[in-house]
């Protein structure tokens, strides 16, 4: 869980079309009150890059409140009247119909744009556990982009070593995924580099290991990781 003073948070992530760069353009918060803001920094980045803030977040400076998850998120999941909506629960291992879990665990995804809601970590947190996709699997080692095959196998369960690479043109807090053999896999996605680098230089127990492997057409979602932070 991720929470800071009381309250629980999910990150609001843009990816720039061109660059495929991401931002973390906001964050929605609860505790009692529903409260999205946009984090002024990271925006200005993005908007330098053409985001624009979301009509029902017009103010980049305000802070919205309400008394539920706001209709502008909440739209992006799943109606609950579904007929199959116990089996969409039962993916994401919830037991019930929770707003901000489900926008938590399924990230709120949409066709028709390029954001995303993930679950950021707290290093104050006692254990760790996040899953997510590798990214830029396409730039590396593993993925063979003439033939659109593999170039090495990897295994489920097999574990995947965290290298920090601060020279990193596109990310300062940069982590490289790499296998036993030394080749690159692809990268930390940026919105966890950074705690994840403290965690590494604080000496705490990380294991990275591969829970799910597919080839697609876009890479974006080829090797998928479990994380855990001790």
């Amino acid at each position: 869980m991720s929470r800071i003073n009381g309250r629980d948070y999910i990150y609001l992530v843009w990816k720039c079309h061109s660059t495929r760069q991401r931002y973390i353009v906001g964050e929605l918060s609860q505790n009692g009150k529903y409260e999205f803001k946009y984090r002024i920094s990271d925006v200005n980045k993005a908007i330098q890059n053409g985001f624009e803030p979301l009509i029902a977040f017009p103010n980049i400076n305000e802070v919205y409140e309400s008394n539920d998850v706001f209709p502008a998120f909440s739209s992006r999941l799943p109606d609950k009247r579904r007929r199959d909506i116990r089996e969409i629960l039962a993916k994401y291992k919830l037991e019930r119909y929770d707003t901000f879990e489900l926008l938590k665990k399924s990230g709120g995804k949409l066709p028709t744009d390029s954001l995303e809601f993930i679950d950021p970590i707290f290093l104050d947190e006692a254990n760790i556990v996040r899953e997510f996709y590798i990214a830029g699997v396409k730039f590396h080692d593993y993925c063979n982009k003439k033939n659109k095959t593999i170039n090495f196998e990897l295994k489920i369960n097999e574990n995947l070593i965290l290298e920090k690479d601060p020279s990193n043109e596109y990310d300062e807090y940069a982590i490289k995924v790499k296998n036993k053999e030394n080749k690159v896999i692809g990268f930390i996605p940026i919105f966890f580099s950074k705690p994840i680098g403290k965690a590494i230089d604080s000496k705490r127990k990380i294991t990275c290991v591969v829970i799910a492997k597919e080839c697609s057409n876009t890479c974006a979602e080829c090797i998928k990781v479990r994380l855990n932070i001790l």
